[in-house]
């Protein structure tokens, strides 16, 4: 028997002890959107996330699903980039509209820090309470603190807290967050694209 399995037979053997109705968890189970609050409410959660995010140092800009190609590229061209990161290939569509400039590279995968100007990626879910950013490890590029990083985040995928925001991911995928107070050399990197 190995750790993992003592642990999980010390916690079963636990649980036996217990009544019933003190052994069952309540789970939440949500919609997976954030489309429950009234929009004064949501208005107000995306309020509170740029706040934290610029806060700490991060360069928040506000565009539309229309507008994210050039301003992924306005900001690309802002930081001198050359060659980008992405997490997958081919890459976002979001980033066709820069890498069609001649002398522009995208490396896909989880490429070495080293290889690139920049690290563009496209976050599955933000928290509004810390300010940070939920990303996918698997196939995601090496993330360096002396990198900058782009990172799109559409609205509908930033959430009041932490505990909303896990209620409404798939705990099977793994995740990494970035940002927050946690994280303050790294979002001072971070221009954050919240899509509306």
């Amino acid at each position: 028997m190995n750790s993992r399995e003592e642990i999980l037979r010390r916690v079963r053997d636990g649980l036996l002890d217990l009544p019933d109705d003190a052994r069952r968890v309540t789970v939440r189970r949500s919609s997976g959107r954030p489309a429950d609050a009234d929009p004064a409410e949501r208005a107000a959660v995306l309020a509170r996330f740029v706040e934290r995010l610029r806060e700490q140092g991060s360069l928040v800009r506000l565009v539309d699903t229309t507008g994210l190609p050039a301003a992924v590229a306005d900001v690309l061209y802002g930081m001198s980039v050359r060659t980008v990161l992405a997490a997958v290939e081919p890459g976002p569509a979001w980033l066709d509209h820069w890498a069609g400039a001649p002398g522009h590279a995208v490396v896909h995968g989880g490429g070495a820090a080293s290889n690139g100007d920049a690290v563009v990626r496209d976050a599955v879910a933000g928290d509004a309470s810390t300010g940070s950013l939920a990303l996918e490890v698997d196939g995601g590029p090496a993330v360096s603190e002396d990198m900058p990083q782009v990172c799109v985040v559409r609205a509908e995928r930033v959430f009041s807290s932490l505990p909303d925001a896990l209620d409404r991911l798939d705990p099977r995928r793994p995740l990494i967050w970035r940002g927050g107070p946690a994280d303050a050399e790294l979002a001072r990197q971070l221009v954050v694209l919240l899509v509306e």
